[in-house]
């Protein structure tokens, strides 16, 4: 088992019995004792490099580690990233107060170096989307501004770089995300339109786009493993997976650009708010209106979705349903305060 290579990675088998290996010696008192002197000293390191002995080889070291082979210099840094996990989350306290004995104790620093390897996953899947939002970034509609530090905008645009918001993060976080495909390898996370409807949207907010900021935009609008929200709006509109044939992407485009096109801006901000989990409330204060007039809003929004989208496929309906997530979000103007 050491060697193996669990297809789904740590959050699969998250709550999978683990074998703890024999406990009889252990002294839950000491670890206590030691962590309310030392924080995490050698007794807890002890377990969380023997818990890491045991399990790391399990998973892929290029994924897991960003190394070759769980060695010796791997499994030291996985042992210091637990560590650092459980003082900032407070999860040794927690263990202390917790745990009824060693075994228990050493069960939940198992399962502490498990969300250690899923946020590791975590870092790489937006690791690999900055390197494709950079890659993007060189083309047609953006423009590159600076080389060091590297830096981008809107072909055209003479803004200067401003702070992004949680509002902008929001709406990122909301935009329809690929599903987990169930391997070691890291989700995509987006479509390329939905990425280049992401930085569409940021480029908007914050004028010049600096690297840094970049990426902590995206770290701060992404969990990796939330799977794709089945996304439904008031009228009983699904989102449903499926293929579609060359003359189906043609008409379901037509009907995106279409809808996008009827929206009103406040139209377009009703379904985005709706999108980010905002109440009528919340929206009418955004948009300056009252909530009745918000009301009138959804309904006329709901309205033209219906109109366009009632006779045609699922599998269209589909397409047009998650395009048009991105771009009105986008319309809508998520960055704003």
């Amino acid at each position: 088992m050491a060697n193996e290579v669990i297809d789904g990675g740590p959050l699969a088998d998250l709550d999978d019995e683990i074998d703890i290996g024999d406990v009889s010696t252990g002294d839950l008192r000491a670890l206590i004792e030691e962590h309310q002197r030392d924080g995490i000293g050698p007794l807890w390191l002890k377990e969380i490099r023997t818990a890491a002995s045991r399990l790391a080889r399990r998973y892929s070291p290029t994924v897991y580690a960003r190394s070759a082979s769980w060695d010796g210099d791997a499994i030291d840094d996985l042992v210091q990233d637990v560590a650092e996990r459980m003082l900032a989350k407070g999860q040794a306290e927690y263990i202390c107060d917790v745990a009824n004995d060693f075994g228990h104790a050493r069960a939940l620093i198992y399962r502490q170096l498990k969300m250690t390897l899923i946020d590791r996953r975590q870092r790489t899947a937006v690791d690999n989307l900055f390197a494709r939002a950079v890659e993007r970034l060189g083309s047609s509609p953006f423009e590159q501004v600076t080389k060091k530090p590297r830096s981008w905008r809107l072909a055209g645009s003479t803004a200067d770089a401003l702070p992004y918001s949680r509002r902008l993060t929001a709406s990122l976080a909301a935009l329809p995300r690929l599903p987990g495909n169930g391997t070691e390898r890291a989700s995509a996370i987006w479509t390329t339109e939905t990425l280049t409807d992401a930085l569409t949207l940021v480029c908007h907010a914050v004028g010049k786009l600096q690297d840094l900021d970049l990426r902590r935009i995206l770290d701060d609008s992404l969990t990796v493993f939330a799977t794709a929200e089945v996304v439904s709006d008031d009228a009983g509109i699904e989102h449903r997976a499926g293929e579609l044939d060359p003359s189906e992407l043609i008409m379901a485009n037509e009907l995106t650009e279409r809808l996008i096109t009827a929206l009103t801006y406040e139209e377009a901000a009703l379904l985005a708010g709706k999108w980010i989990g905002d109440s009528d409330g919340d929206i009418a204060q955004r948009v300056g209106v009252s909530r009745p007039t918000v009301a009138k809003y959804k309904e006329s929004a709901y309205a033209k979705v219906r109109d366009e989208l009632n006779s045609h496929s699922e599998s269209v309906v589909g397409y047009v349903f998650e395009r048009l997530h991105s771009l009105v979000v986008t319309k809508a103007g998520g960055g704003a305060p």
